[in-house]
């Protein structure tokens, strides 16, 4: 799998991407995003829900971000939220849906970064995998911290249909909306 994504993430990036777009669907845009509630509906506004923020930087001459300063994600999927800076940031499109993650076409973008702990101690490399649905949710499907060179699963594929990530304790991840964000 590593070698494949790699493979695909070198022949996209030869070309040049319209940003936010590929193969016609929209990649993974900045904002705040909430986990929606089992049954479907918006939990925007709901402090305590699961959610993560994103902020990719990218440059005209780096649409990847692939300069070591791709931005920053926040992740708050239960407890404190963790800051994170991001050495790298790419999305990437298939031709045509893929049955391992059910029937719909999605965008993966792939997210690395690492997270420095307030004691000093050494940081954290993270890596990310979210999907974006064709309506405009997103899936996280997995992500890895690694320290002392063991791997820290924070979310992790659940490999069942329809199911795309799971928390640590278990539970099934819903899939997360964009939500506006008041202006003060």
């Amino acid at each position: 799998m590593l070698i494949a994504t790699g493979l695909l993430a070198a022949t996209l990036l030869q070309g040049a991407v319209p940003e936010n777009v590929i193969l016609g669907l929209p990649a993974l845009p900045n904002g705040h995003y909430v986990e929606r509630l089992a049954d479907g509906s918006s939990a925007c506004g709901d402090a305590s829900a699961r959610s993560f923020d994103l902020d990719i930087r990218a440059t005209p001459g780096n649409p990847s971000g692939m300069d070591g300063d791709a931005g920053e994600l926040v992740l708050a999927l239960g407890g404190q939220a963790a800051r994170y800076h991001l050495s790298y940031a790419l999305s990437l499109g298939g031709s045509r849906p893929d049955p391992e993650f059910d029937n719909g076409m999605r965008i993966m973008n792939l997210i690395d970064g690492w997270h420095t702990p307030a004691d000093g101690s050494p940081s954290y490399p993270l890596r990310a995998v979210i999907l974006t649905n064709p309506d405009g949710d997103t899936e996280i499907v997995s992500a890895v911290l690694t320290y002392a060179s063991e791997p820290i699963i924070l979310i992790r594929s659940a490999r069942a249909p329809g199911v795309h990530g799971a928390a640590m304790n278990g539970e099934v991840l819903q899939p997360f909306e964009r939500c506006a964000v008041e202006m003060d």
